[in-house]
């Protein structure tokens, strides 16, 4: 298994220029998401039924990406239940491998830097 920037890198190489702008742009919202999600739970107690199912994930979103050499990053948001607190995840998968969130990162940090790079040999 590749490093995370590593990984990001190669996924990168083989895709064409729209699909690193559609990939960037969803990585944005995704990356405010998970900003304002990533340490917040919550408890609930308007659905009791889901006492009965002590543990469950809820999928919110689910991204789906793939390159030209048949490489493929799936990015879901979750939502856990789990008796009355409900909290969220996020599931990141290049090439049916578990990534962290590194990963991500490490894609906007390289999609930033090529959009600027090509923006300024414009000017």
């Amino acid at each position: 298994m590749l490093d995370a920037p590593a990984a990001a890198q190669k996924f990168l190489d083989s895709m064409k220029d729209t699909d690193k702008q559609h990939l960037f742009n969803a990585l944005l919202g995704l990356d405010s998401t998970h900003s304002l999600n990533c340490n917040t739970s919550f408890y609930s107690y308007r659905n009791l039924k889901k006492l009965l199912h002590p543990k469950q994930s809820q999928a919110m979103q689910s991204l789906h990406f793939s390159n030209h050499s048949q490489e493929e990053l799936v990015i879901r948001q979750l939502k856990d239940h789990s008796f009355l607190k409900n909290s969220y995840r996020i599931e990141i998968l290049l090439n049916r491998q578990t990534y962290d969130y590194r990963l991500i990162d490490c894609l906007l940090e390289q999609l930033h830097e090529s959009c600027f790079a090509d923006i300024y040999s414009y000017a």
